[in-house]
């Protein structure tokens, strides 16, 4: 089969090529800035060759083959992975007597390479992300259409009747209720929030790489001649304040004060110099957005124009990745979506904000949206 015609298989192996030849020179590995990168577009321009020249149906067939998920997802659930050794292996017998599962059960399942096995064991958080994946992910795509044909093909426009509250069985209630009736899950996904290989990436606050400067709110506060000043930590649910004390952070955040509060009401502390919605957005509609957005408004000094909101979330990329996608489908389930800058600076208006910075870092899925009052 030929290749089609906008794409030019020469240039793209001899891209590979030089790409390798890149790679093989690295001489720090997991140290070189460029490494992560580096690989990353190897293994697109490889998969973009595979489905450049390979034929049709096997392209259409390979989208079919999820064996190799569903080996993973139940190895997570069973711990197989923490039987299996770093160095040397483990018979499928004496697998199957650990995992006191039938044999010819085990030997059905594909095998997984090594190279990636240790990030599947019950002690890395990646296991969570992974299992996350599935429920989050899978298990509510795979009720797309029955959930489709009930509710319209449409956006959900509230915090009910998602595509994952849908697929679980509990259309009714906002996600984090249905997440409450399996504490086993809910733990999962607790666990895969303090992971720093969470999808979208790990969102660098302070120091070197970070995206926003917040030396301006110090100075801003001692001029203010506010010796000592407070932040204030909230949540919209009470888990997520206990999470965050069981987690440790109460310890290492001295001067911070930890308090329940819903996000869909009135935003209780005023006048405060500064207030971050870190990673919140992203989960509701532009709708409940929109009504969050406008409660801080509200709440922000009018007699201090440089009070802010700030926004740090995953954006939607003007090119999505294939990450990038996944990502937005994901929170499309839970009933929320990504976010470019053409939507903050709306969803700002008419909130009352206008967006003033907007921060990015080249292909980073990563931003941070500066808002002042209207």
């Amino acid at each position: 089969m030929a290749a089609s015609s906008a794409f030019d298989l020469v240039r793209a192996a001899e891209a590979l090529l030089e790409q390798a030849k890149q790679l093989a020179a690295v001489t720090k590995p997991g140290v070189d800035d460029n490494e992560l990168e580096l690989r990353r577009s190897i293994a697109q321009t490889a998969k973009k060759i595979a489905s450049e020249t390979a034929p049709k149906m096997d392209v259409v067939k390979a989208d079919w083959i999820i064996s190799e998920v569903a080996a993973w997802n139940i190895f997570i659930d069973w711990k197989a992975f923490d039987h299996i050794p770093l160095e040397g292996h483990i018979s499928i017998p004496d697998l199957a007597r650990a995992l006191n599962a039938q044999e010819s059960l085990i030997g059905k399942f594909p095998h997984l390479t090594h190279r990636i096995s240790p990030l599947y064991l019950s002690t890395n958080p990646v296991s969570s992300l992974c299992a996350v994946a599935i429920g989050n992910g899978m298990k509510p795509f795979s009720h797309w259409p029955e959930y489709f044909r009930a509710y319209g093909r449409r956006e959900p426009p509230g915090q009910t009747h998602t595509p994952f509250a849908f697929g679980w069985g509990h259309a009714a209630l906002p996600p984090w209720e249905v997440k409450a009736l399996h504490p086993e899950y809910a733990t999962l996904f607790a666990r895969s929030m303090r992971s720093r290989e969470i999808v979208g990436g790990d969102t660098v606050v302070t120091g070197q790489g970070a995206l926003y400067d917040f030396g301006w709110v110090g100075r801003e506060a001692r001029g203010m001649g506010m010796g000592r000043w407070r932040w204030w930590m909230s949540g919209d649910r009470r888990e997520v304040i206990c999470e965050a004390r069981e987690g440790g952070a109460a310890g290492k955040l001295e001067g911070v004060v930890m308090m329940e509060h819903d996000f869909h009401e009135e935003q209780p502390v005023k006048g405060a110099l500064v207030y971050i919605l870190r990673r919140i957005l992203l989960d509701y509609s532009d709708t409940l957005a929109y009504g969050i957005l406008r409660r801080l408004a509200n709440a922000l000094p009018a007699d201090n124009p440089k009070a802010r909101v700030l926004i740090m979330e995953e954006r939607l990329l003007d090119t999505p990745t294939p990450q990038n996608c996944i990502v937005d489908l994901v929170m499309l389930n839970l009933g929320g979506k990504l976010r470019n800058e053409a939507i903050y600076r709306e969803l700002a208006a008419a909130a009352g904000l206008k967006v003033v910075g907007y921060y990015t870092w080249g292909k980073d899925s990563n931003s941070v949206v500066e808002c002042a009052r209207a």
